[in-house]
């Protein structure tokens, strides 16, 4: 653009010397003169108004350089911030699979445990039978519960097993019925830990004990009658504390 405009000031000045040789015949010398005064008045109003044109173009220039410059800078701040997020939305979205995967195999894992505590109930010795069903229940109900949170399940199965493990260091007697020869009948029930439980009836003339091989109640010999009163009175602690010989592990038929 400068040399274009260069080029038309100087064509515009030869063509002004060129119509002044041409007509300098007809004129005076002051005429001449005057009219190349003129001339060169007019080159250099077209010089300075290049001049200043010139200096917009290049503050302009100028301008658009440096706005360049920052657009790249920012560019380049914005290109960073972009990958540095990207990484932290890989990195969440791996923490997120990770805990769904550790969640999975936990609920899994909780799931087998009340599994096995379903198990113990229903296959070993049957004292407490509707406490301990009931709060086998509620749990399930927790785990089968999608809107449950996590550590509440955690928290209910293991009281459960915490719950089921203190009945090993646990005794009492309490009355309940119980299915002797097909009958159902209200007896007292001693449980020794989670290791005997044995029965008496309510007028005291029999005992029994829970045969975990056959899942039912057998009665003991008269002799064992003595023995499960006395374990009973201990636990009630209606007597001083003294060892009884217990018919644990063996069942008179």
């Amino acid at each position: 653009m400068t040399k274009s405009l260069k080029t038309t000031v100087l064509i515009g000045y030869f063509a002004l010397a060129v119509g002044a040789n041409a007509g300098a015949a007809d004129l005076t010398l002051d005429q001449i003169a005057e009219e190349t005064l003129a001339r060169q008045r007019q080159v250099q109003l077209l010089e300075e108004g290049w001049s200043k044109e010139q200096q917009q173009l290049l503050f302009k220039i100028e301008a658009a350089e440096q706005q360049r410059d920052r657009l790249r800078q920012q560019n380049v701040r914005l290109t960073h911030a972009l990958e540095v997020e990207q990484q932290r939305i890989e990195a969440q979205q791996r923490r997120l699979e990770e805990t769904a995967r550790l969640r999975e195999n936990l609920l899994a894992w909780l799931e087998e445990q009340a599994q096995r505590l379903e198990e113990d109930i229903h296959q070993g010795l049957p004292f407490l039978q509707t406490e301990r069903e009931r709060r086998l229940a509620d749990l399930q109900l927790v785990l089968a519960d999608p809107y449950a949170p996590l550590y509440e399940q955690f928290r209910r199965v293991f009281e459960a097993l915490l719950v089921e493990a203190e009945y090993g260091h646990s005794h009492d007697v309490y009355r309940d019925e119980i299915i002797l020869e097909g009958q159902p009948v209200q007896v007292d029930l001693v449980r020794v830990g989670r290791l005997a439980l044995f029965y008496r009836t309510l007028d005291r003339s029999s005992v029994g004990v829970y045969d975990p091989a056959d899942r039912q109640f057998r009665p003991l010999v008269s002799a064992d009658i003595a023995a499960i009163a006395r374990a009973g009175a201990l636990i009630q602690r209606e007597i001083a504390p003294a060892l009884i010989s217990l018919p644990v592990g063996r069942i008179e038929r």
